[in-house]
């Protein structure tokens, strides 16, 4: 840093302020030689109405990379085409800077069609404004910017910022005795007129000098030509005088001054009323009133007013009027495309009575006569209409009418009633701030629905009606499988299909996440929640395509009838608890709040946390094996082991699925089952869920579990219900790990076959190596089996299709001697059930 100050960087930093203007290109030849880089320049930076612009004032470019100077594209740049980053970072005082590619998409055509990979631009701010950026380019290579380089170059800019304002204020001073409205003159003592700024050239030279030359050094005040004058004979070192001054001060100027003065005070006056108003009584539409009401108490000329708005339908609405009736003001619409519409101008403009001739004259009749039962056309010699702008758009526009003359509003009044405008656009700035700060207080962002805060509102005026708590089923696999983004998507799309699905007068709002609620509203009954509830089942079945993939998701839903003794959080949580038992029951359902089920809930979570405690300490869990008989020899061929806990397993398995434990409880009967087969010595069978399949390192923890036990993948099969495989994206996930298993040597099962989606061709492409018949099938046989029942029929069908297949199958449920008997002469040779064994513990 020490070594640059002292080299290119202080020669710059020289050139700025001893030339200034001059020096610029020298000092811009300076840095880029310094930093080592192609180009070097200066833009000026102007904020106009609709927008930032940027000019080129000066470059150096290094020999061999083509100059831009001259490029008329950086003429009057618009910065809105692409680059407001640029300013709002520049308005924060922050550089840009890095290579191109790294750029915004829109920003980087310009860029690369002037060679440019890298860049460094830092504000040029005069007097605490805006004015430039000072900028270095890299055309041959990618290169970084250091930070002490970023520092230099802000430094410089702080000096080259230093120089134009010494410049400027030499300017000013120039400019002022140019352009002042006072008459400036200089005198030689003789009378000789040396100098006359503009405002004096032409005016006789008849002033009495002589009143100065007598009191050399004293300013004295005589009154000639019209105007004030003070006079000042200027002494020399020796007493004699060397010129005269005179400064003189026409009187109609003053008086004008004054009137201008008075003019705006009122204008402060007033407008300091509508503040006071607005903060006594808040900000509404009424500002439109009130801010015609002061620009008319301001405005001497101004004998009656409107205000337009411009709406929703694309055509500018009367939301005020004084002098007229508003009442039927409001059954006009103007558009802005129609000529002479009085809205097509963007600066103040007057029009007068002819104008308004032809405009009337297009007026279709309905129109006109409205117009002129209001009187807003009836006599009036001039309009003073002066658009108001809101981010760049024409939102509305102020109307002072005048009855007397056409050339009433005076350039004066036309500055007052542009404030009035200019005041009227910040409130209405507000007033859309307001409202957007409304919308995102009581809607959600994602989907535009209204929020939970919203919903609570809403219920809290319902008095008869009922809400549906909705959680979708299966959505964390959209966000696994295809991203954030996509689970985005998906939630945009089901929040639309929601809505369609509901009655007009019902609510549907976001509650987060991937639950929604809704708010039915004069219910004629239960039933009426019911039907509304099964729409909304159906539609989010349908199928869901996100991100490449088509999904089949499902929601639950929980029903909680709106009651007068029940606050709006009351009826949420029973409706929250009902969702809870949809999900319980097996999910894809509706489930209504009823009395007692918070108790229920309450037991379950204390079983679930003493579920997780013995769970983390490994506790209270054991093995009861029920064996798989051969039929003909009536031995045991394998065993399948069943983990148990103090409570049934229909209680806990169901449960511990529910709270994503079942992959912890599935790994914990995994490895007791092969730490206990060698003391029965046969092959055993263990469950296996679909979470477990669904997680990509279960193959690689299971082939741990049968190194440490010192087991062959022979020794162990595994068995999958037939909903783990189903067609979807999930399926597919587990038959994969499915694979890998198989690939290892551990056996597949397919357990209670028949119950899921299998058809014969799927079922002949599966990973597995056997079925096991779903205990279901073998009891509705009977005792004594029919073998004329559709029953008897479904058995004999699935055993000749594993035969076909080559797949031993395993008739679940054999509880009587004659279902064995039967299941035997059909050509069962394997079988499980209480009649060949219970589940019992190794002893």
């Amino acid at each position: 840093m020490e070594a640059l100050l002292g080299g290119w960087y202080l020669e710059a930093a020289l050139a700025l302020l001893e030339k200034g203007a001059e020096g610029l290109g020298e000092a811009l030849a300076r840095l880029g030689e310094g930093l080592g880089v192609d180009r070097a320049y200066l833009f000026r930076l102007e904020a106009q109405e609709d927008g930032w612009y940027a000019t080129q004032l000066a470059e150096w470019a290094r020999e061999g990379i083509t100059p831009q100077l001259e490029n008329p594209i950086l003429k009057r740049f618009p910065m809105a085409q692409g680059y407001g980053r640029w300013v709002e970072r520049f308005l924060e005082g922050k550089p840009i800077q890095g290579a191109v590619r790294t750029f915004p998409e829109e920003e980087r055509p310009l860029l690369e069609a002037q060679d440019i990979q890298a860049l460094l631009a830092v504000p040029v701010f005069l007097e605490r404004r805006l004015w430039g950026f000072l900028g270095v380019d890299a055309c041959r290579e990618v290169r970084a910017f250091r930070e002490d380089e970023v520092e230099l170059l802000k430094g410089l800019a702080r000096v080259l910022a230093l120089s134009l304002n010494l410049l400027e204020r030499v300017r000013r001073l120039e400019g002022l005795l140019e352009k002042t409205p006072l008459y400036v003159l200089r005198f030689s003592p003789e009378g000789a007129l040396l100098y006359a700024n503009p405002a004096a050239r032409g005016l006789p030279l008849a002033l009495p000098l002589e009143a100065a030359l007598e009191t050399p050094g004293e300013a004295v005040r005589v009154h000639a030509l019209g105007a004030e004058w003070t006079l000042l004979a200027v002494p020399g070192p020796g007493g004699e005088v060397l010129e005269v001054l005179a400064l003189g001060l026409d009187m109609r100027e003053k008086d004008e001054a004054q009137r201008r003065e008075a003019l705006w005070q009122a204008f402060r006056t007033n407008l300091l009323r509508v503040y006071e108003t607005l903060m006594a009584e808040g900000l509404s539409e009424s500002v439109y009133g009130l801010i015609l009401e002061a620009a008319m108490a301001t405005i001497p000329n101004a004998q009656a007013g409107s205000v337009t708005v411009l709406k929703e339908d694309g055509y500018y609405h009367f939301v005020a009027a004084k002098g007229y009736d508003l009442k039927a003001l409001r059954r006009v619409r103007l558009s802005p495309e129609e000529p002479l519409s009085l809205t097509g101008h963007r600066e103040a403009q007057v029009f007068t009575q002819q104008d308004l001739a032809r405009f009337n004259a297009r007026l279709d009749p309905t129109r006109r006569q409205v117009m002129e039962e209001a009187g807003r056309v009836r006599e009036i010699r001039a309009i003073l209409s002066v658009p108001v702008f809101l981010s760049g758009e024409r939102k509305a526009f102020l109307y002072l009418d005048n009855f007397e003359r056409e050339e009433a509003f005076s350039p004066l009044e036309v500055e007052l009633a542009q404030a009035f405008a200019s005041q009227l656009g910040l409130l209405l700035r507000r007033l859309e701030l307001e409202g957007r700060v409304q919308h995102l207080a009581y809607h959600d962002p994602l989907t535009g629905l209204p929020n939970r805060l919203f919903f609570l509102e809403k219920l809290a005026q319902v008095r008869k009606g009922a809400v549906l708590y909705l959680d979708l089923d299966g959505f964390k696999l959209v966000n696994d499988l295809s991203g954030h983004s996509a689970g985005d998507q998906a939630l945009m799309a089901l929040a639309a299909r929601l809505q369609g699905a509901v009655r007009p007068r019902d609510l549907v709002a976001r509650q987060g996440g991937d639950e929604f609620l809704v708010l039915l509203t004069d219910l004629r009954g239960p039933e009426e929640a019911v039907a509304v509830a099964e729409r909304l089942l159906e539609v989010v079945r349908l199928p869901l395509p996100v991100g490449g993939r088509i999904y089949h998701l499902s929601v639950s839903i929980g029903i909680a009838l709106v009651e007068e003794a029940l606050g709006p959080g009351e009826v949420l949580k029973r409706a929250d608890l009902a969702l809870y038992r949809a999900k319980a029951e097996g999910k894809d359902r509706i489930a209504f709040y009823e009395e007692g089920l918070q108790e229920k809930l309450r037991e379950e979570f204390d079983l679930l946390e003493a579920l997780r405690e013995d769970l983390a300490a490994r506790k209270g869990f054991w093995l009861a094996y029920q064996p798989i008989v051969d039929l003909e020899r009536k031995e045991p061929v394998a065993l399948e082991a069943l983990l148990r806990w103090r409570v049934s397993p229909a209680l806990f398995i169901p449960l511990a699925e529910r709270h994503r434990l079942i992959g912890a409880l599935g790994e914990l009967a995994l490895g007791l089952a092969l730490e206990e087969q060698s003391r029965h010595g046969l092959p055993v069978h263990v469950n296996v869920s679909p979470q477990e399949l669904l997680d990509p390192g279960y193959p690689g923890r299971l082939a741990l579990l049968l190194e440490g036990a010192g087991l062959p993948p022979e020794a162990l099969v595994l068995e999958v219900t037939e909903t783990a495989l189903a067609p979807d994206e999930r399926g597919r996930d587990a038959l994969k790990s499915l694979e890998i298993l198989r690939a290892l040597g551990v056996r597949v099962y397919l357990d209670d076959f028949g119950s899921g989606y299998s058809s014969l061709e799927r079922l002949a492409s599966l990973p597995v190596d056997g079925l096991k018949l779903g205990q279901r099938f073998t009891s509705a046989l009977g005792n004594p089996p029919d073998p004329q029942s559709p029953a008897a029929r479904v058995v004999a069908a699935v055993l000749a299709l594993g035969q076909a297949l080559g797949l031993p199958v395993v008739a679940e449920g054999v509880e009587h001697e004659a279902t064995l008997a039967y299941l035997r002469s059909l050509g069962f040779r394997l079988g499980q059930g209480f009649l060949l064994g219970r589940p019992e513990v190794l002893s």
